[in-house]
């Protein structure tokens, strides 16, 4: 029974990603198509692994900026969904990382964040 309870969440997982990832994809933006590609590979990187190590890696490769950018619109356009009764859920966890690299600009203090929450 445990099984299936860990494949209904993956599934959900799963479906909640693509919608995301599909209405990143419509967003209209005000940057240019190259730029629009980032954000959605940064996101979807994101997605399919949400955790401080792949925030610190997408920094590295991306830029902190952009990490930001991205997982802020991610968080904005869930919000707005689930705001509007579109989503029956709101996943907190994607508020808390907003907020952590709200709060930890510098790279160094997401590094540290990482350390300390190890032990």
């Amino acid at each position: 029974m445990g099984l299936s309870t860990i494949e209904e969440r993956l599934s959900q997982s799963r479906a909640f990603k693509r919608v995301i990832l599909r209405k990143l994809q419509q967003k209209t933006w005000r940057e240019g198509s190259e730029i629009k590609e980032v954000y959605y590979t940064i996101a979807s990187e994101f997605l399919c692994l949400p955790s401080l190590d792949n925030v610190d890696r997408l920094s590295t490769v991306y830029g902190y900026a952009r990490v930001r950018k991205a997982i802020s619109l991610l968080d904005s356009l869930v919000f707005e969904d689930f705001f509007y009764g579109k989503f029956c859920i709101y996943p907190m966890w994607m508020k808390q990382f907003a907020r952590l690299l709200d709060a930890a600009r510098p790279r160094a203090i997401v590094k540290e964040l990482m350390t300390s929450s190890g032990n």
